[in-house]
């Protein structure tokens, strides 16, 4: 109990980690991908109002230039062409509509005009010149101001010259950045606001995937543990079995010839139950090995004839089906060699398992068949036997590690649960694929499908 909850523990402080540093670094790039968003929409609207304004206050000086007599002094011909501009020692005319003026956006209020003389005094401003904006002439040609209301004006200085090219005075153009600076404010609050709402989902999606990412990871790390724990198991047993004999014998006080031989018996059993056992879990580690690390040309192949292998390995079995009381056959269903490319020791091994897998688990009379077949470009092993049959709830797990179906059986003949785990692995290491169909009661069929040589 104690190393599951280590375990979550463990795999919990992984999980958080690594989505931390996934929603840091994906916080600090959108952070910075923001501010550069930000910094560019700035950057532009910035060279359009810049140029908006230089057009409209180059637009002014040129046509003022045109009617500008005597430097210093307004003409009526100014006051005609902008209604709108007051001067300082008379009223400003009345005006009734506006929409036929000239220059309607300078009208409608987004545009401001100051005129200086060459000596910097204000003779003339705009009707609706904003209050508490500076009506000093500025010395910078382009410079952004604010009135009292604190709302920012770009403003933008000309030398005014006459139609006959005397200096004359100045022109200032002021243009309202309100607008603007609404629009950066409601881009920096949608970036203030989407952004904590990205992260927050980006959160939610790191979480999720680094529990998916996490999940085969900690898949294994419990098949590990399981493995660990179901191999330190079956060791222990024949260990103790050794331990107990020979404490056993120890005691006795004296000790017979056929009591001795029975010990070193049972001591040489158990022996090979362990030499069995650590053969089986050299041979799932290698597979293992093979399937993870090594492309299967890179092993140590070679032709392989099904046909002979199988005649032989029924001839090499036969004693073992002898003394279980089945009988054991074959059946050659093609008329030629059926040659696959592999390892010979694996594909023997894939085929003894199974054979003597059935032979285990089938009752005294019973029989045990080996079939080979051909199926398009693949080599097809049937091993049918008439045995106890596997319940459907049962089969998903007949491959797994040391797992049993009938436990006291397979203790009872030394069998360490590992022998279809060594097909399954055998037969994928191979490019292969293994199936089982059983029946309770009517017995197994396990079909082998192998690419055949050319």
């Amino acid at each position: 109990m104690m190393l599951n909850t280590n375990k979550l523990l463990l795999f919990k402080k992984t999980r958080w980690r690594l989505a931390s540093w996934y929603i840091g670094g994906i916080s600090l790039v959108l952070g910075i991908l923001g501010f550069g968003v930000y910094e560019a929409i700035i950057h532009a609207h910035r060279i359009t109002v810049e140029k908006e304004l230089k057009t409209i206050s180059e637009t002014l000086h040129d046509n003022f230039e045109i009617i500008l007599e005597k430097p210093e002094q307004l003409s009526d011909d100014v006051v005609k062409f902008l209604p709108s501009l007051c001067r300082l020692a008379h009223p400003c005319p009345p005006i009734n509509n506006i929409s036929h003026y000239r220059f309607g956006t300078i009208e409608q209020g987004q545009y401001y005009l100051q005129i200086f003389t060459l000596s910097n005094n204000l003779i003339a401003l705009s009707r609706n010149y904003p209050e508490g904006l500076s009506l000093k002439k500025q010395s910078k040609e382009q410079i952004i101001l604010k009135d009292n209301q604190g709302i920012r004006y770009l403003q933008k200085s000309h030398l005014l010259h006459t139609n006959t090219g005397k200096p004359w005075g100045y022109l200032q153009v002021s243009r309202s950045l309100e607008d603007f600076d609404d629009y950066l404010r409601m881009v920096a609050l949608i970036l203030l606001l989407g952004l904590p709402l990205a992260i927050i989902l980006i959160g939610i999606s790191s979480w999720i995937l680094t529990g998916l990412a996490m999940k085969p990871v900690s898949q294994s790390y419990a098949q590990i543990q399981q493995f660990t724990g179901d191999a330190a198991h079956e060791l222990r047993t024949p260990l103790a079995a050794i331990l107990a004999t020979i404490e056993s014998t120890l005691m006795m006080p004296n000790l017979t010839e056929e009591e001795a031989r029975n010990t070193l018996e049972i001591v040489r059993r158990q022996n090979q139950r362990l030499s069995t056992l650590v053969a089986d879990l050299l041979m799932l580690s290698r597979l293992d090995w093979q399937l993870s690390t090594v492309p299967t040309m890179a092993l140590k192949q070679e032709k392989i004839c099904l046909n002979d292998l199988i005649s032989d390995l029924v001839e090499e079995v036969a004693y073992l089906a002898v003394s279980s009381e089945v009988t054991l056959t074959s059946e050659i269903r093609v008329d030629y060699s059926l040659e696959i490319i592999g390892n010979i020791e694996q594909i023997y091994r894939l085929l003894f398992n199974l054979v003597v897998n059935g032979i285990q688990y089938t009752p005294t009379g019973g029989q045990v068949k080996i079939i080979l077949a051909q199926h398009n470009k693949s080599a097809v092993i049937e091993v049918q036997d008439t045995g106890i049959g596997i319940d459907d709830k049962e089969v998903p797990h007949i491959f797994e590690r040391f797992y049993r179906i009938d436990k006291g059986r397979s203790r009872e003949r030394g069998c360490s649960g590992l022998g279809l785990s060594i097909a399954k692995g055998i037969v994928l290491a191979h490019n292969g694929t293994i199936q089982v169909k059983s029946n309770v009661g009517e017995g197994s069929l396990f079909t082998v499908q192998l690419p055949i040589l050319g």
